[in-house]
């Protein structure tokens, strides 16, 4: 198993890679790894990269990391394993965080996300997550900063409820033995959700495919599964990974409060499983079909057997 854009890396790729890691869990030297990190390190990095951990690694930034890793899937993916680096221990260090946001530079890949990880590390963390809010709003929704927040807050006052999908959330408790839809109605009466767009239910749009994913990925819903789908939706939608992943992972790994989900789901601490997450994070990556529109109507796909979308989704 491995991410399928990396086994392409040459030898002297690989080894700069393994540099950009230890120089990020060490802050270049500034601090010392503890054995737990550098046991995980050594262990993730053959698991994604697809090569064993070389011998004598260096522990500051390569030189030149950019052009021995040019093709953009590869740097999405580079920038996947060193974020999960980062989180790796149950605390936020500044150190850490400025060279992930020097290498989310070299490789330009959603550095201004990283950012916000940076005004947290300064104790800015309304801002932070104000500024990851207006990126997610516009960047997976095209909706303004206010549009976002309404879609979140009217619905609890009554207004803008979306009674067109509760009717057909609503017939799901009818669809058939082993199909999706069955599948899907479980997972809401299992777990006492509410449907999305209802009073009591998150946004539609934000979290109907996210609970679809659930149900594909066989993902449980305590915070070892939703880490895990989380890793999952970050290998399905490459270009947002970041943006996706830092919000929920300084939730549960971090144990900072999320404004807007702290109300639905727990702030912990230490909640990370890194094997599992890189497990799913490459099960992600491998699948194909219309689950990578971020916005795929999977209704259409509702009645078909669960074991047959699996298996034509690629999901393994």
């Amino acid at each position: 198993m491995s991410f399928h854009a990396l086994d392409a890396l040459t030898p002297a790729a690989v080894q700069a890679l393994a540099q950009a890691c230890q120089a990020l869990i060490t802050a270049e030297g500034q601090i010392e790894a503890s054995p737990q990190e550098s046991a995980q390190l050594t262990a993730l990095f053959p698991l994604l990269v697809g090569a064993a951990w070389p011998d004598d690694v260096e522990q500051r930034i390569p030189i030149g990391l950019s052009g021995l890793i040019t093709q953009r899937r590869q740097r999405q993916q580079v920038m996947q394993l060193l974020t999960l680096l980062a989180f790796l221990e149950p605390q936020l260090e500044t150190q850490k965080v400025v060279v992930l946001q020097r290498l989310a530079e070299e490789l330009s890949i959603e550095a201004e996300v990283v950012q916000d990880l940076e005004e947290v590390c300064r104790g800015h963390v309304l801002k932070a997550f104000g500024d990851l809010y207006r990126r997610t709003f516009h960047d997976l929704n095209n909706d303004g900063v206010v549009k976002g927040y309404s879609r979140f807050i009217l619905p609890m006052l009554g207004i803008g409820i979306d009674h067109v999908h509760q009717s057909s959330y609503e017939a799901l408790q009818n669809a058939s033995p082993g199909s999706l839809g069955e599948a899907l109605h479980h997972y809401y009466e299992h777990n006492g959700f509410p449907y999305p767009g209802s009073r009591r239910g998150l946004p539609y749009d934000y979290v109907a495919t996210h609970d679809v994913h659930h149900v594909i990925g066989g993902y449980a819903t305590d915070p070892d599964g939703e880490l895990q789908v989380l890793a999952f939706s970050m290998g399905l939608f490459p270009d947002h990974a970041l943006l996706i992943a830092i919000p929920p992972l300084m939730q549960f790994q971090m144990g900072i409060a999320d404004p807007l989900a702290g109300s639905v789901a727990p702030t912990l601490k230490d909640q990370l499983r890194a094997p599992a997450f890189a497990t799913a994070l490459e099960r992600g990556s491998a699948v194909i079909g219309p689950i990578r529109d971020m916005h795929w109507n999977f209704w259409t796909w509702i009645e078909r057997p669960l074991d047959d979308v699996r298996h034509e989704l690629n999901v393994r």
